[in-house]
């Protein structure tokens, strides 16, 4: 993996349910926290898009997509779009994901992390992207 950048650590807010014309349902959750170096963040984590019909306990991950801000201690803002997969990690009430964001500055971003349904934190680490 390439050089890390920081940890993150989000506090859920909350969720919205979208459903397409084809029915398939994308789920949007809401999250703020902070992450080192961008200082205080707000960010939307979308799954989906999925069929109604298999959002059930066999689901075991799926596309994800992660829209966000940060307010930079010096002032500052930045917004980053990305894209990737989670998963649930086997025998825990937890969700994993791994994504890249394209930062508003021109930097890309890996952000690997868990998503734990039991206390609805949202933590992990960002990693530097070699291109």
């Amino acid at each position: 993996m390439a050089e890390e950048l920081g940890k993150f650590s989000l506090e859920h807010v909350s969720n919205v349910y979208l459903e397409d014309p084809d029915g398939n349902i994308s789920n949007h959750t809401n999250w703020r926290g902070t992450a080192d170096g961008y200082g205080v963040i707000y960010g939307t984590l979308i799954f989906g898009p999925t069929p109604l019909m298999e959002m059930n306990d066999s689901l075991e991950g799926g596309p994800v997509k992660w829209i966000g801000q940060a307010f930079l201690e010096d002032g500052t803002g930045l917004a980053g779009s990305g894209s990737g997969q989670w998963s649930k990690k086997p025998g825990e009430h937890i969700w994993e994901t791994d994504y890249v964001i394209q930062i508003s500055d021109g930097t890309k971003v890996r952000s690997v992390g868990e998503l734990h349904l039991d206390t609805l934190i949202f933590s992990g680490t960002n990693y530097s992207v070699d291109e």
